[in-house]
């Protein structure tokens, strides 16, 4: 899409997507100015049963990407401590 100003402020828009329930997915145009709160829908309105799925199945990914990550952060510990024992034992090894 091409470069489009905003009709109030003049400075240039972007495109974003929204993530709220009641908008989920859709596309609009939004102002990069702080002070200018205009918006357009670049995209039209899903149909109802897409606007009742998509939040359930956003919140099940935000869940899933939070079990990964504290599985991440557990796996990484266990690597410290897996090193750390090998130091231990190999430091009391050479200390016989």
């Amino acid at each position: 899409m091409e470069d489009v100003k905003c009709i109030f402020c003049g400075r240039r828009r972007v495109i974003q997507t929204s993530w709220t329930d009641a908008n989920s997915g859709r596309m609009f145009l939004s102002c990069l100015s702080n002070g200018c709160n205009q918006f357009t829908w670049v995209d039209p309105l899903m149909c109802s049963r897409a606007v009742q799925i998509i939040p359930g199945l956003l919140k099940k990914v935000n869940k899933l990407e939070a079990r990964l990550q504290t599985r991440n952060e557990r796996e990484r510990k266990l690597w410290i401590c897996l090193a750390a024992s090998w130091c231990i034992i190999v430091s009391m090894w050479f200390a016989i």
